[in-house]
């Protein structure tokens, strides 16, 4: 929940060129990948390619578009298809309207669709939804908007109406220039969203819908921004098929500190359990004073993040060592909250996926009262417990504990010979692994 707004995303595959304003060329259809599990990676490889071929194009200063698209049909009373809904809802008496005034969720489909549900009651209810011209794949509010992550390398930007309800017939698009590429995360930070645009994070004001800032996260112009996480002065940034961690200050937008995991993912397990995969970076979040990195190998890493450079004084030629790239002599109030972490205090966790961790999720938790003498659950304030406790999940495919191997094997395949012969094996499940931190 973000400012009475609850996001929620599909990550796509697709990508297409959104054609200049003004020349009314429509974008040409490409071609879908038969394997769909396999089509964001191609899409990534067709971005890559197109950029090489750019020619001319490419040396061309980018120029920033702003310019308003309005829904020609007007407001819809309506949703244009929306997500499947139960048949003879609202059919059993009069139903109390829902605003989308009140808290909503946001759904971003894969053919362009964005929907709003209310988070407070009717939830299979569609209050509105607008067509995009591509896939959706981020969504973040913040200070009364809402910003939408286009595979196309757009920006829509959305606001409430004179009512107070979500306006989508109406929205602002921002350009992030060309070559089009898909922004592939977004992140807010003290009023900002951070933008992972190529190799290139754009920082843009929501009030203004203007870019403010536009640094190089990396510098070899083919790889990819995948992974942004915000807390206290500090970005995070994680860049596709690698395993290093770039730290941005939020407010001076300076590289501040590199870490990789690489070194110590192969010093706790070995290489005997990563095969021969390399380490790469697929999730990333901050919680709980920590920073949660997930692997491609479905390695999970906690690291506690400090305020302080403690983490520099460890020597650099260790494995997993920080490196620090910049330090505020002066001790000024701005960099007081920056987000440090050193390798050396990371905590590797033994419970993991078989595949790449896809994703973490934080919640609030409530701790579980203790029994009394056998004479029932100690009473307690829910209020005071519920504070106390963060309930961390991770998705993935599969489960694996490290310490005794894959969970396909003896044991899987026991339970392999009991299931179904059109159910898949147990090991290719989707799981979720969930942690209680206090």
């Amino acid at each position: 929940m973000l400012g009475n707004v609850t996001a929620v995303t599909v990550t796509t595959t697709t990508s297409t060129s959104l054609p200049e304003p003004g020349t009314g060329s429509t974008p040409e259809p490409r071609p879908v990948e038969d394997d769909v599990t396999a089509a964001e990676e191609a899409t990534e490889a067709t971005e890559a390619s197109e950029e090489e071929g750019a020619g001319p194009d490419a040396s061309r200063p980018i120029v920033f578009t702003e310019h308003v698209f309005t829904d020609p049909l007007g407001r819809q009373t309506r949703p244009l298809r929306p997500p499947r809904e139960v048949e003879g809802e609202g059919s059993e008496g009069a139903e109390p309207h829902v605003s989308s005034a009140l808290p909503t969720m946001w759904l971003g489909a894969q053919s362009g669709g964005l929907y709003v549900h209310s988070s407070v009651s009717q939830w299979k209810r569609c209050l509105h939804s607008v067509q995009l011209k591509d896939s959706v794949l981020c969504i973040v509010h913040v200070k009364g908007r809402v910003l939408v992550a286009v595979a196309d390398g757009t920006l829509a930007v959305f606001h409430r109406g004179a009512d107070g309800c979500w306006d989508l017939t109406s929205y602002h698009l921002l350009d992030l220039g060309r070559p089009h590429h898909s922004v592939r995360c977004v992140t807010a930070a003290h009023g900002r969203v951070w933008c992972g645009h190529r190799n290139k994070i754009y920082v843009v004001r929501p009030s203004t819908m203007r870019i403010e800032k536009c640094l190089d996260a990396h510098p070899r112009k083919e790889s990819q921004v995948r992974l942004l996480a915000w807390s206290g002065d500090g970005v995070w940034v994680s860049i596709r098929l690698d395993s290093t961690l770039r730290l941005f200050h939020a407010h001076t937008y300076q590289h501040l500190q590199d870490v990789d995991i690489e070194p110590y993912v192969s010093k706790m397990l070995g290489t005997g359990k990563l095969g021969f995969s390399f380490v790469r970076i697929t999730a990333l979040m901050v919680s709980c004073s920590r920073l949660w990195v997930g692997t491609g190998n479905g390695v999970i890493i906690s690291i506690p993040l400090t305020d302080t450079d403690r983490g520099a004084a460890m020597p650099a030629n260790r494995p997993g060592a920080a490196v620090r790239v910049y330090g505020d002599a002066g001790g000024e109030a701005v960099g007081a909250g920056v987000p440090f972490c050193s390798m050396a205090h990371a905590q590797l966790c033994f419970h993991g996926h078989r595949d790449a961790v896809k994703f973490f999720a934080a919640v609030p938790g409530q701790v579980i009262p203790q029994m009394a003498d056998g004479l029932g659950p100690v009473t307690c304030d829910p209020q005071a417990q519920r504070g106390r406790s963060v309930l961390v999940l991770s998705g993935g495919e599969g489960y694996v504990d490290f310490r005794a191997g894959d969970e396909g094997g003896e044991g899987g395949a026991e339970q392999d010979e009991e299931r179904p012969p059109s159910a898949p094996p147990s090991a290719e499940h989707s799981h979720l692994i969930v942690w209680q931190v206090m």
